[in-house]
């Protein structure tokens, strides 16, 4: 249901699905949005290979493996407090009942796979040996984060200035630095002044000067520290040269904020100056993309609650900063990009099969997509499109998804070093939230 193509990834291992599980698989082949969708196709693909042979007694997989179908079967190692009426129970019985068979026959060895982290804990504690699927998760310890800070001499910086690059080979020590990828931003600082610095981007060999001065947005908001900054202007790079960003870090960074005044920026301005017909903007959301079509009301109702944080971000750059906020003045605005279509709001489960032309895609809370949601989301990106993913790894909210299985960092690890793709990462003490927020932060974290 996460990932219909799922079977397909171990190799030349038997693959074994319980009658169980496809019973499960028959309650949702109804449900509506990507829930629905991933399982009809699993069952596609099931009978897609039965017409190959018998599952019971295997049929050879696209990849060498083969996929056999089992009933269930009841263990007498099961615990006697694990009831079978539970249908996680009977596939752990199942598991506990061929891992026993295989014991007596000295053959292979048994593995429970599932990302559902409670049958995990359950299945472990009855003596499974369990694992979660690999082939969409990141390994890294580290998650790209798109910058470096690199201590420099003087005339590094000068020339930097000067000349608007310098290639990488003349930076004395440069062997020595771990491997760049493409896009990845430079925060450059003289040994000898600290106060001397400059921002750039790293492309083919050669580090090119990022002017900061040309890194407006709409209603003259700017990035108040250099992570922002490094952000705004991939934001606002022509999407010729970066159609994806990916954007990961805590809540209060001001990821939101820059995505919206950088696409306005580009879209509610005069035409000769727009580089894109429409923004787009959605918002992951494990329970209303499943079940939004049960929900009454229109579209964009539905997704009102969830696209507040969009809201609020727009009134704030529509209103202006400082003493001379227009409360009223914002309203309007809103109301006019919203009625004239220049800001649309969409559902992710209502992106598929859509080619996005000329638009500005922002997807927030990208951490609660599945690979296969990103894959769906960054592939409907047509001439013209480009794509923000916005999300905290640390704030996961899908049963089957952790920090690193999620879209948005697969996403990230995959696409890092593309010069299609631009990334950044905000740290926590980055936030530009009120003094009582970052207060609270600090002293109410336990």
């Amino acid at each position: 249901m996460q990932s219909p193509h799922a079977i397909m990834g171990f190799s030349d291992n038997i693959v074994a699905i319980t009658g169980t599980t496809l019973q499960e698989l028959d309650k949702h082949k109804t449900d509506s949005g990507e829930r629905g969708f991933n399982t009809r196709e699993t069952i596609r693909i099931l009978d897609e290979l039965r017409m190959k042979g018998n599952l019971k007694e295997g049929v050879e997989l696209f990849d060498g493996g083969t996929l056999v179908i089992v009933p269930d079967m009841i263990s007498e190692h099961m615990p006697s407090e694990y009831s079978m009426t539970v249908p996680d129970n009977r596939i752990i019985s199942t598991v506990l009942e061929m891992k026993q068979k295989q014991i007596d026959g000295n053959k292979l060895s048994v593995i429970l796979i599932t990302n559902d982290l409670s049958m995990r804990i359950n299945a472990t504690l009855c003596g499974c040996d369990v694992e979660g699927y690999k082939n969409e998760t990141i390994e890294d310890e580290e998650l790209y984060s798109g910058k470096r800070k690199l201590s420099v001499a003087s005339d590094v910086i000068d020339a930097l200035y000067n000349e608007g690059e310098i290639k990488l080979k003349k930076i004395k020590g440069h062997k020595k630095l771990a491997a760049f990828y493409e896009n990845e931003f430079v925060h450059l600082v003289s040994k000898e002044d600290e106060k001397q610095s400059a921002m750039a981007y790293y492309r083919e060999g050669i580090l090119y000067l990022i002017k900061e001065k040309s890194l407006r947005g709409f209603g003259g908001v700017r990035g108040k520290n250099i992570t922002q900054r490094m952000l705004m202007y991939a934001l606002l790079a022509p999407v010729e040269t970066i159609p994806l960003v990916v954007v990961k870090g805590p809540a209060g960074t001001g990821k939101t904020l820059l995505a919206l005044a950088c696409g306005l920026a580009q879209t509610y301005c005069e035409a000769k100056e727009r580089s894109y017909d429409q923004i787009l903007i959605t918002r992951s959301n494990t329970v209303s993309d499943n079940d939004l079509g049960f929900l009454p009301g229109t579209l964009e109702e539905k997704m009102s609650p969830l696209l507040a944080p969009f809201m609020d971000n727009m009134q704030e750059i529509f209103a202006g900063f400082g003493k001379d906020r227009d409360l009223t003045v914002a309203a309007n605005q809103i109301d006019f990009v919203l009625q004239k279509q220049i800001v649309k709001i969409c559902a992710v489960g209502y992106l598929r099969g859509r080619n996005l032309t000329n638009s500005y895609l922002i997807v927030d809370e990208a951490q609660n997509l599945s690979v296969h949601q990103a894959l769906e989301i960054v592939s409907r990106a047509g001439d013209g499109t480009k794509v923000v993913l916005l999300g905290d790894p640390d704030q996961i909210d899908s049963r089957y998804l952790d920090r690193r299985n999620n879209g948005l960092v697969f996403t990230a690890d995959k696409m890092k070093g593309s010069k299609l793709c631009a990334q950044i990462t905000f740290e926590q003490e980055e936030s530009v939230r009120s003094p009582l927020a970052m207060e609270a932060a600090i002293r109410m974290t336990v």
